[in-house]
């Protein structure tokens, strides 16, 4: 099968911004810091594209300081429920301490953007919500597998939408309009370890914002507020794999644009 072509333009290497030193955003500007996610294999997709795209995307971070925008961390993470939650549960607590140390002049934006893969996939999907439902289709790696289970526990309803602050869908008609028709909005991210990972950090998410606006009362915050967004990437035979990491790069600046006021 021949790849599909996102965008017949610069390679890689040449979407480095003019000025790779630029470290710090204008004045009067919130920096935009990501915190990337991927994951390792899984039944059925033993060479999971997201983590080539992480590795990849770790090895270019110099080139994606653009007017501030950087790449605060990466991780792959393995497909299974008990990781996700480590994982996820790990880094909200680090964002919520970082956000009392007053060591730097500018404010961050946080954007949680975990990658996904869509075995079966033909677009690159900016998944608008995640459901509180843990039905998997088959075991994950520690052979677990839940039939509706609210992810969120027993206080929560089964079943709950929790959507994504980003407009995805201005995002999305961006990214077209840039070049990219695979780019496409979804609403149904399965019920997976996506599902369930992107769960945990729209709901952590939430938490965190709250606790940023009532520090903002108590001291001088370094975290201005955080968003979390799911991306369902193809197999790389369908879109490749220097196709996925350039739309990626541009989706990054995409949210740049939007966020970082």
């Amino acid at each position: 099968m021949m790849a599909a072509t996102i965008e017949a333009t610069k390679p890689i290497e040449q979407l480095r911004h003019a000025d790779e030193d630029q470290s710090s955003p204008p004045p009067g500007r919130n920096r935009c810091s990501f915190v990337i996610t991927g994951f390792g294999p899984f039944a059925g997709v033993p060479n999971n594209p997201t983590a080539k795209l992480i590795s990849r995307l770790h090895d270019i971070k110099p080139m994606l300081l653009d007017d501030g925008m950087h790449i605060r961390e990466t991780h792959i993470l393995d497909t299974s429920a008990d990781a996700a939650k480590h994982e996820i549960q790990g880094i909200y607590s680090r964002l919520c301490k970082d956000n009392l140390n007053n060591e730097y002049s500018t404010k961050d934006v946080i954007v949680m953007l975990h990658l996904g893969v869509n075995y079966r996939g033909k677009k690159m999907q900016l998944e608008q919500c995640a459901y509180n439902d843990a039905t998997f289709r088959v075991p994950d790696n520690n052979g677990y597998q839940p039939q509706k289970i609210c992810i969120l526990g027993n206080s929560s309803t089964f079943g709950q939408c929790l959507r994504t602050t980003l407009d995805v869908d201005e995002i999305c008609m961006e990214l077209q309009l840039q070049g990219n028709p695979s780019c496409c909005v979804s609403q149904d991210p399965g019920r997976f370890v996506c599902n369930y990972t992107y769960c945990l950090s729209l709901d952590q998410c939430q938490s965190a914002n709250d606790i940023f606006k009532k520090n903002e009362q108590e001291y001088t915050k370094q975290i201005e507020g955080c968003h979390s967004l799911f991306l369902h990437v193809t197999p790389f035979d369908e879109i490749s794999e220097d196709d996925q990491l350039r739309f990626i790069v541009n989706l990054l600046k995409a949210i740049d644009r939007k966020v970082a006021q």
